[in-house]
């Protein structure tokens, strides 16, 4: 159950960070979807250069977009030999704050839960960070070297006020979560959550705070001494990115390979924005300390046929700026900034 909660983890991320992007194509593909099969990958579609810790992308294009949010999408995701799989689907629209939003559904064998989304808000809080990749695919050492060579560059970069931002954008955009709670469905209300962490980012003392606390976790236990390997082993690491097309549950989809080359081992992920929801077909890791292979995949995917298996209105909604206050309370920072808007 770890490695699935892991996958689900990291689906998560890149669900809500490609959701929504490519307009004009819900709905398009197999009406009921596609079943459980293996991903397998295509003919290369262009070169590539690397070697000596430098990346040539070419003319690939990371594109993490996905099909325009519609009801009845799904994806499963499987990890390694495990059983059990992770489903996310779009099962609802609400209205919220006069916008329409998308109940997004996230489920496995043991866990169900629903976060309501703003599709125009992840569109927004996306473009921040579609640039931001792309820099990186430009040549990732550098990128790497440039703006990760140590702590202090690691605390600016994750705590400057433009990535501060992208956060609270993302934030922005999530405006419910619905879970079930012993056969009772209940929900957490998001409103007013930015607006608070946003009065408490805008306080220089937070910033100090908030970098050196992640300057000192950085740095202990030999963090720095650590990473300086890392850096010098980006010499013997070789990254590739090439458009490519691949077998993901019985459909051919194209989209880029992203590889990096060591000689302790390898990591490829195929990225397709012709899937929905998640534009992640397949991602795995081989060799390197324990020397096996862990992969990701796509095992089914569909634009219609969807299960709400949260239906109907919650019997609870609990205000999230209540944890939130009690907690800044409780640590004795109840003179903290208040966000605007919030009384």
């Amino acid at each position: 159950m770890t490695k699935l909660m892991l996958v689900l983890l990291m689906i998560i991320g890149m669900a809500l960070s490609g959701c929504g992007e490519q307009p004009g194509t819900a709905g398009e593909g197999d009406a009921e979807g596609t079943d459980a099969g293996e991903v397998t990958g295509g003919d290369d579609a262009g070169d590539s250069e690397g070697g000596n810790g430098e990346s040539a992308a070419g003319s690939a294009i990371l594109d993490l977009s996905t099909p325009e949010l519609a009801i009845g999408q799904w994806i499963e995701f499987g990890a390694d030999d495990i059983s059990q799989t992770v489903i996310i689907s779009v099962v609802a629209t609400e209205e919220n704050q006069g916008t329409e939003c998308y109940w997004v559904q996230l489920s496995g064998e043991d866990f169900v839960a629903q976060i309501l989304v703003d599709p125009i808000g992840i569109n927004i809080a996306f473009e921040g960070y579609e640039e931001m990749f792309g820099d990186f695919m430009v040549d990732p050492a550098a990128y790497i070297r440039e703006n990760m060579a140590d702590a202090d560059g690691m605390a600016d970069m994750f705590g400057n006020d433009e990535n501060m931002d992208k956060a609270l954008d993302f934030l922005r955009a999530i405006r419910m979560i619905k879970f079930d709670q012993q056969g009772m469905i209940m929900a957490i209300d998001m409103a007013g959550v930015p607006e608070f962490l946003e009065g408490m980012m805008d306080d220089p003392a937070f910033k100090e705070q908030f970098q050196q606390g992640f300057t000192e976790g950085f740095t202990e236990e030999g963090g720095q001494e650590d990473f300086n390997e890392f850096l010098t082993e980006l010499d013997n690491m070789e990254f590739a990115a090439v458009e490519t097309e691949v077998e993901v549950a019985g459909q051919t989809v194209t989209g880029l390979e992203f590889t990096i080359i060591h000689p302790e081992g390898e990591i490829v992920a195929v990225i397709s924005s012709e899937l929905p929801l998640v534009p992640l077909a397949y991602a795995s890791v081989t060799g390197f300390e324990d020397n096996e292979s862990h992969s990701i995949q796509v095992k089914g995917f569909g634009f219609a046929g969807a299960e709400n298996l949260l239906p109907g209105v919650p019997a609870q909604t609990i205000p999230a700026m209540m944890f939130l206050q009690g907690m800044t309370q409780q640590m004795g920072e109840a003179g903290a900034p208040q966000g605007r808007g919030i009384n």
